[in-house]
């Protein structure tokens, strides 16, 4: 049985998603990310990296957003999330590294500005670019999803659009009017009409039930 760790509506939120896709049995612990819990020393002696998700599987965890979306969709290849097609595959990897590495750090210059630069005199101006950058960011989504068909990759459900749902949650969060954004906008609500990513978004109190 898998164990993940998460906060809701952080990142973590792609991997519950995948996990409820699968649909085998897995176990839940809230590590609350607003009430610091990611930083308190018994998170931290399974994450020393104090960040969810953390996947612990036989006593052993596996860190990193999309390190754990791959490993599950490859480890459960009859879930079909992850192309077998070598090019298409590697177009999930670059969705996934291109989310990880350059869309989240600009939400983070957003509300965790103190990450950036230490002097508070300056973190209003790291949140200002930050903001400039998110909406840069999703633009950039918006024209891969407008060239796209159904979905991010190969016309079909994979680990990228789970992960891509987590980020339109964060682009409202935020303030941005994601109106402005119709294809990144009508890729969301296919997505959250999912039953998995349906569960998933009421687990973690995202969805009001019906």
């Amino acid at each position: 049985m898998y164990k993940l760790y998460y906060s809701p509506g952080a990142c973590s939120l792609a991997a519950h998603i995948v996990l409820e896709e699968i649909g085998l049995p897995y176990e839940l612990e809230l590590v609350s990310v607003q009430g610091g819990a990611t930083s308190r020393p018994e998170y931290l002696a399974i994450n020393p990296k104090g960040r969810v998700p953390a996947l612990v599987r036989d006593g052993e965890v596996l860190t990193e957003v999309g390190a754990i979306l791959v490993f599950l969709a490859r480890r459960h290849a009859d879930s079909v999330l992850l192309p077998d097609d070598p090019w298409l595959a590697a177009r999930c990897h670059e969705w996934l590294s291109w989310l990880s590495s350059e869309v989240h750090p600009a939400f983070g210059q957003v509300w965790r500005p103190e990450r950036s630069v230490g002097t508070a005199a300056y973190q209003a101006d790291v949140q200002a670019k930050g903001r400039e950058n998110v909406r840069a960011r999703l633009s950039d989504i918006e024209s891969r999803l407008t060239d796209a068909s159904e979905y991010a990759v190969g016309g079909r459900y994979t680990v990228v659009d789970p992960y891509l749902l987590v980020y339109f949650g964060w682009g409202r969060y935020v303030g941005v009017d994601m109106a402005e954004y119709p294809a990144f906008a009508r890729h969301a609500a296919r997505v959250s009409s999912r039953e998995a990513v349906r569960r998933a978004l009421l687990h973690e109190g995202l969805l009001k039930a019906a």
